[in-house]
């Protein structure tokens, strides 16, 4: 499924030649790319990238997904997915096993996914284009080897139900009820790519070789290969290990396609656990002409998206009505040629009968009064810019970027075109589309006697769902009455005072310097007790990066979190006493000065990133925030949204969850809510005094910048080193208490455990630790996945991360997974096991040795990266040597220290376990 969002011009410019072909001829390929297709049809796509020695990214797309699924299929175009791992092709052992013999690991060098409409099989093997030949044999076997037996289809349902069971949520309920909708009629709402308990357990081998037999077919696959090879070889390897596959009928695809039955249809979707509350209109159409490169199909796709966000601009334009929280345009792409536009109003409280009158009343203002002269100049406005940037644009793809590229073409059926062609032609057709264009567009799409009216609800509110006569009947006299003009201006920007910073105050001194002219640094420290750490470089992309810290966390004796998170939240969207909001965000959206901002219990981080020519913005903007007082009007709309939301919650079972899990860790829930008294009582006057107090701390900023030292003395000392400090807050860091602790929580609606372990180990911090820990977490995850999904086949999502955290001195461990409910006692005693006895070995050293040079490689050439250890060591040692010392990180890599520091990752002494299990409600539905 593709979405195109309003106002985003997006793929539109991917790119062909430097010339353009045929008037009406599709776009030619990207002259980079050498494709083709074997005798048999196997097409594939080769890209020569040598901008990382030796790398190599194979993804093989089969055009086969749940959707071309049979009735009696259900779920069976995944579990293929699955068994084709357990193939032989002939051989001893299984393809998962002969990868890993490779020295290959799942998820990190090998994987699978399926969807609706098609399966890819990904292999980025650790040794590269060296190992090409045993990656592309993997991938035909798995394609092709089909010789799974009865015994590893039992092996594997298992797994595949913990995979359904830890999907389940609010997320995937919510989903099903919007695809049963919007698609309704179609194959898709019976055919989730997970399929249903019943089906997994029920498929049988027949069900899944018949499925394999049918679509995996060399005519309906992609290979498509990115890496530092020589595209006539892995040409010849391709041919070698695919070409011996045999060709067949690919069936149709009508499944893919949404049937129109030319009527409104109207949906609730609710769940108690969801917030989600909104009433949107889906209109559903066939439309063929917009696919593909051809002259006609871009200039079709061009009106669509200049008619899209055209459709978009007017409606934020135009006034909410009370209860009406927004209104949004979005169009979904199905299949081959079915699309799917919906228009949607969001919902305060139960207001959906307002949300649905303007809903309608705005749909029929469009379709008549359609759009203007205006809209048109605007879209073409934007259309021009973006093709005009992307042919200034010299620089090549990088690596990453021709492999989405490929994989996108993949998918979509579509050549890789080049770029500058592709914006030149887009340019070209854009003269010729005309207002008229954009409102027979407009008015084809609101005319689509294809309907569909969701109406959502948040948890367990009652709404009284609308009945088509009801609906159309408004419709009907909407349209018979003669609306106004939709308004040209939008209401909030009709009389916004430009903004004028106030002058620079007199500068005040830098007070200290010192340089570390090795790591190119230099550390100010200013009259007001700031200090500014400056790595004299450049930062991603020539942008320079400015971050400041402070001790102004949210947990501090004496004032709720919840306030003071509040406070910082709305002081960085305040102004200086009397100067107008909407201008200041008009004049930092203008000027790119808009404040980055994380809060956590004992630091308060700003960050801030632009081009070298806005470091005064970005300064002026800083310091803006920290003189900022929160006025009444803000305060008050806030306080409001947030009370409507407080008394309208649905069933929070996350929030429980993760309020149990702070105390049973912390002894304390240091992040708790406010209750609805408590913000009834508060006052502005509270949060700006809450707010002086944060600002008042002393700050240290990290600059990041290739910056002339004179003009960046004369910002610091005038707008940094002026800002009033006073003496640093006594922030505490949230830390898990000791001893072992477990406590269970029945509240669930799925049948499942979640269980969430932790536990932590004092260690003082250091790059050599970190790094040691870091290469011990991936060890951790594999010995984990290996004992509890291979051996134990119990579970499917498991997560183990661990760190050690500089602020707390500490490695801090994690482990989550969902299981059966039956099992979980048995799988934690496994996963306990399994850590205690994790020992790495030689062979494996080895190899996460050669992984870690390769990753530490980019990271030394990886500008945020650097930044973020300059921080980190300046936080340390208060100078930068990490910066001088991490080429040495690689050393620290020996197996004694990595044997010893494997037994502190999951102490059993300080281990504590949350258990989120099924409700009694669950449990009876589950039986």
């Amino acid at each position: 499924m593709k979405k195109l969002i309003a106002g985003l011009l997006g793929p539109l410019l991917l790119g062909a030649c430097a010339t353009l072909p045929e008037a009406d001829a599709p776009l030619p390929w990207d002259a980079q790319v050498v494709h083709g297709q074997l005798a048999n049809g196997l097409a594939y796509r080769l890209v020569r990238d040598t901008s990382q020695p030796g790398r190599l990214d194979l993804r093989l797309t089969v055009k086969a997904g749940s959707v071309d699924e049979a009735d009696d299929q259900v779920g069976v175009a995944h579990m293929v997915e699955h068994l084709a791992f357990h193939s032989r092709a002939g051989g001893q052992q299984k393809l998962r096993e002969r990868m890993a013999g490779f020295g290959w690991v799942q998820g990190r060098h090998f994987n699978a996914v399926t969807n609706y409409e098609r399966t890819q099989y990904l292999i980025g093997p650790p040794a590269g284009v060296r190992q090409a030949p045993q990656a592309l044999q993997a991938l035909s076997d798995l394609a092709f080897a089909r010789d799974y037996n009865a015994q590893d289809l039992e092996r594997e349902r298992p797994i595949v139900i913990e995979e359904w069971r830890g999907g389940l949520g609010v997320a995937q309920r919510m989903n099903e009820q919007r695809t049963a909708s919007q698609r309704v009629g179609s194959r898709y709402p019976g055919h989730r790519t997970i399929g249903n308990e019943a089906a997994i357990r029920s498929a049988s081998l027949q069900t899944l070789q018949a499925f394999q037999n049918r679509w995996y077919l060399p005519n309906n696959m992609v290979l498509s290969a990115v890496g530092d090879f020589d595209p006539a070889t892995m040409r010849a390897q391709i041919e070698k290990a695919f070409g011996a596959a045999k060709a067949g009928e690919v069936p149709g695809r009508e499944q893919r396609e949404l049937p129109l039955d030319h009527t409104l249809k109207v949906f609730r979707l609710q769940d108690p656990q969801s917030g989600s509350n909104q009433v949107a209109m889906l209109f559903r159409l066939h439309e063929p002409d917009s696919r593909g490169t051809t002259r006609a199909a871009l200039r079709e796709r061009l009106i669509d998206r200049m008619t899209l966000a055209a459709m978009l601009d007017s409606l934020r334009r135009q006034s909410l009505d009370t209860g009406v929280r927004s209104l949004v345009v979005q169009k979904t792409l199905i299949g081959e040629h079915s699309t799917v536009l919906g228009i949607a109003a969001g919902v305060e409280g139960q207001a959906h009968d307002q949300a649905l009158q303007q809903l309608l009343t705005e749909t029929e203002r469009l379709r008549q009064h359609g759009f203007s002269e205006t809209d048109l100049q605007r879209e073409r406005d934007h259309i021009r810019a973006l093709g005009d940037k992307t042919l200034a644009k010299q620089a090549s793809r990088t690596f990453e970027q021709w492999v989405e590229q490929l994989n996108n073409a993949a998918v979509q059926g579509n050549a890789v075109t080049d770029r500058h062609a592709t914006a030149a032609r887009y340019l070209e057709v854009l003269s010729s589309i005309t207002r008229d264009d954009l409102n027979d567009r407009l008015w084809r799409w609101l005319a689509s006697p294809d309907r569909v009216l969701q109406v959502s609800a948040a948890g367990s509110s009652t709404v009284a769902l609308p009945s088509v006569a009801q609906v159309e009947a408004r419709q009907a006299k909407l349209a018979a009455t003669v609306l106004p003009a939709p308004v040209q201006v939008a209401p909030a920007t009709v009389s916004v005072p430009s903004l004028e910073m106030p002058a620079a105050p007199p500068a005040a001194s830098i007070v200290e310097r010192k340089a570390f002219p090795e790591q190119q640094v230099e550390h100010w420290r200013l009259a007001n007790g700031d200090r500014l750490v400056w790595l004299k470089r450049n930062g991603p992309e020539g942008k320079w990066l400015f971050q400041a810290d402070s001790s102004a966390g949210y947990h501090l004796a004496g004032t709720p979190a919840w306030r003071l998170q509040m406070a910082a939240q709305l002081a960085m969207h305040s102004g200086l006493p009397g100067m107008d909001r909407q201008a200041l965000a008009t004049w930092r959206q203008e000027q790119q000065a808009t404040l980055g901002f994380d809060q956590q219990p004992q630091r308060l981080q700003l960050n801030l990133g632009a081009a070298p020519e806005q470091l005064l913005a970005l300064m002026q903007s800083y310091r803006v925030s920290q003189l900022a007082s929160i006025d009444q009007d803000t305060f008050s709309t806030t306080r409001d949204v947030f009370l409507l939301r407080l008394r309208s919650r649905p069933d929070d079972v996350r929030g429980l969850q993760e309020t149990r899990q702070r105390v049973l860790k912390y002894g304390v829930d240091h992040w708790q809510s406010p209750d609805i008294s408590a913000l009834e009582q508060l006052t502005v006057d509270q949060l700006n005094a809450d707010w002086k107090r944060l600002a008042s701390a002393p700050v240290t900023y990290y600059l990041m910048a290739d910056a002339a030292p004179q003009s960046l003395q004369k910002m610091v000392s005038e707008l940094l080193a002026t800002i009033p400090r006073a003496t640093p807050l006594a922030s505490q860091t949230a830390l898990q208490q000791p001893g072992q602790r477990r406590d269970d929580l029945a509240i669930a609606l799925e049948p499942r455990v979640v269980l969430q372990a932790s536990s932590y180990q004092p260690q003082a911090w250091s790059p050599e630790a970190a790094a040691q820990v870091a290469v011990l977490r991936d060890l951790a995850n594999q010995r984990l996945k290996a004992q509890l999904r291979g051996e134990a086949a119990g579970v499917y999502r498991l997560r183990f991360e661990s760190e050690l955290n500089a602020d707390t001195q500490r490695i801090e461990s994690s482990l989550n997974f969902t299981c059966d409910p039956a099992r979980v006692d048995e799988l934690w005693a496994m996963a306990q096991k399994t850590l205690a006895n994790l020992q790495p070995d030689a062979q494996w050293l080895v190899s996460e040795r050669a992984e870690f040079l390769r990753q530490e490689s980019k990271r030394r050439d990886d500008p945020q990266t650097q930044f973020k250890r300059l921080i980190l060591s300046d936080r340390r040692w208060h100078d930068p040597r990490y910066l001088q010392t991490q080429a040495q990180l690689p050393e620290a890599l020996t197996l004694p220290e990595m044997q010893q520091q494997a037994l502190q990752l999951f102490p059993r002494a300080n281990q504590v376990q949350l258990r989120l299990l099924p409700s009694a409600a669950a449990l009876e539905q589950a039986l």
